[in-house]
């Protein structure tokens, strides 16, 4: 078997002009993944634990060995309290990067669910950085994003709902949102000018005054084609061993491609 990736770019090729390129497929080990297609290559995610698919210590994510670290301790209160040394907090913001790449993929999916739950992953890696940190710089390096990342997760829940026709309670996410961010930029950055002046926070304000002004309208949902659609079937199926359902998507797909 080659090495050579060449022709799997060739049959995929890049767009520049595309915002992001994303699909699910189906791994030679009979599991689902994301791929990311960049200029110079192609990015394969696992959908679940890790996106690069290791298991620190045995844990399913690094963020959930910390934890486990955090939680024995409890049950020592003689015994010294852990930090995290540089290496290790370089670790965690390694894994949050992993995490930011597959909550933006699932955002481009429409997966808003999957998307807020890596948001949430994120913000806990942040907040273990916070309480554990040896070097406080550490923890300010990754601290920085969590406005970006907040962000990210209110529009992913307030488009999760949405999906589910939750109007109201996709407004209450915004505003709940909204009001968190706000106040992070008041009072932990002590940059109340940001308010009014930061980009993601200004674009979900404009989701927020889409929704109460043009409540009938569409707020922008992007819609999976055939394709993306068969590949997020077909994944579902393999992920349940549903093998019978997984052949007829197999075909389906290999139809698909006979047209285009």
């Amino acid at each position: 078997m080659s090495d050579d990736i060449r022709p799997l770019m060739d049959d995929w090729p890049y767009d520049p002009h595309e915002e992001m390129m994303v699909r699910r497929i189906v791994a030679n080990d009979g599991q689902p993944r994301l791929q990311i297609r960049v200029e110079l290559g192609i990015l394969e995610l696992h959908i679940t634990g890790r996106p690069d698919g290791r298991q620190p210590h045995g844990f399913p994510t690094l963020l959930d060995y910390h934890l486990d670290r955090a939680r024995r301790e409890l049950k020592e209160p003689d015994g010294e309290r852990f930090e995290l040394t540089h290496p290790e907090c370089r670790e965690l913001q390694r894994e949050a990067m992993q995490f930011y790449h597959r909550r933006v993929s699932w955002m481009r999916l429409g997966e808003f669910a999957l998307a807020v739950a890596d948001a949430e992953h994120n913000l806990a890696v942040m907040d273990m950085l916070r309480e554990r940190a040896a070097d406080r710089e550490d923890w300010l390096e990754s601290e920085q994003y969590r406005a970006f990342v907040l962000s990210h997760l209110t529009r992913a829940k307030a488009l999760d709902l949405l999906n589910q026709s939750h109007r109201e309670a996709a407004i209450d996410a915004l505003d709940e949102g909204i009001e968190t961010i706000e106040a992070i930029f008041r009072q932990d950055y002590e940059r109340p000018e940001l308010v009014d002046h930061n980009t993601d926070l200004q674009g979900l304000r404009e989701l927020r005054r889409s929704l109460i002004e043009r409540p009938n309208a569409p707020v922008g949902i992007r819609r999976e084609s055939d394709r993306e659609r068969l590949m997020r079937e077909l994944a579902t199926a393999v992920e349940h061993e549903d093998y019978e359902r997984a052949a007829e998507l197999r075909d389906a797909l290999s139809q698909l491609k006979t047209q285009a």
